[in-house]
């Protein structure tokens, strides 16, 4: 038994693959985070998982969720998560509850995944193309949002971005963070999103996206929780579309490597040079499941065709209506 249970979303296509990588990792080389309950939920309408996938998940002790617990919002994929811990922080019984990406690989023993004493949150510093220090381009988003919600920008603690280095006030990465279950963060999360969805709300630097990193953020300061940090190595992005900012931090250092579409077909050549630095153990296992494809039947494809079609409809009426800050 740890002090945390770790959560991530799954649904019928590449992201089973996903997460039984980023569970099989946790369990090979988690260090002592490898036990840890871990919950994968299906928290919307869609084609049901694979029943290889359920049986990798009791291989796994992964515990399996299918419960529709984003049937608000469910035309906006990145309101999955807050609606999950939402739900399920009044439903574990650990101290603290940590969010884990699908698209994230364990690769050496963790930190500590909980926060430090005297601290309720944790997670690793956001990137500051979207973050602001309160006098630059993006203070006027940011005091926008706050307004809505009845806080002050410029108590937000000050804090250094990654991987710009840039002084920005709290904005938080959250492909991976921590909190303690008793400080329902989940729950003012998920209210906070659905608010700046509701208001149409948008950023003239990132368009409509990034609203479950800023909302969180805006969580965090709501209910006034103090934070810990995560280093770099915590959470650290690779993107082919951003291939120089891959060497920042040296490969034999990451402890969690968050991927997103790099182990996708259309990225596989570049991330198969960059994880040919890894231990042979590492490599084997992620070649094992990469390049990261879809292998569901036609039936469920065109399932799945369907509900995008029908949720990016959603999302671009959304996008026509935002006004951008």
């Amino acid at each position: 038994m740890t002090s945390t249970t770790i959560v991530t979303c799954v649904e019928a296509g590449g992201l089973e693959a996903e997460v039984l990588l980023l569970a099989e990792s946790l369990r090979a080389f988690g260090g002592a985070w490898s036990k840890s309950d871990f919950l994968a939920v299906k928290p919307r309408r869609g084609p049901a998982l694979k029943a290889a996938t359920k049986s990798e998940f009791r291989r796994l002790g992964v515990e399996f969720i299918d419960k529709p617990y984003n049937s608000k919002f469910e035309w906006w994929n990145n309101a999955n998560k807050s609606a999950v811990m939402s739900a399920l922080e009044t439903q574990i019984s650990t101290p603290n509850i940590t969010w884990l990406d699908g698209d994230m690989i364990i690769l050496k023993q963790l930190d500590d995944i909980t926060p430090a004493p005297g601290t309720q949150f944790i997670a690793r510093a956001g990137e500051g193309y979207l973050g602001s220090d309160g006098a630059d381009a993006n203070a006027a988003y940011w005091n926008k949002l706050c307004d809505l919600i009845g806080i002050d920008f410029a108590t937000f603690p000050q804090i250094v971005s990654f991987p710009e280095r840039r002084n920005i006030r709290a904005y938080w990465q959250c492909g991976i963070y921590t909190y303690a279950t008793s400080s329902r963060l989940g729950a003012a999360h998920f209210d906070i999103i659905s608010r700046l969805l509701s208001n149409n709300i948008g950023s003239k630097q990132a368009g409509i996206y990034h609203q479950d990193q800023v909302s969180i953020s805006l969580a965090v300061q709501k209910l006034k929780l103090k934070h810990s940090e995560f280093d770099p190595t915590m959470n650290f992005n690779i993107n082919p579309l951003a291939k120089k900012n891959a060497a920042i931090v040296p490969i034999s250092d990451v402890k969690i490597l968050h991927y997103h579409n790099s182990l996708h077909k259309e990225g596989i050549d570049w991330a198969t040079q960059y994880i040919q630095q890894l231990p042979a153990d590492r490599r084997e296992l992620i070649q094992r499941y990469v390049p990261i494809s879809s292998d569901a039947s036609l039936l469920a494809r065109l399932h799945r065709k369907v509900l995008k079609l029908s949720r990016q409809r959603r999302v671009d009426q959304f996008a026509q209506r935002a006004i951008l800050y």
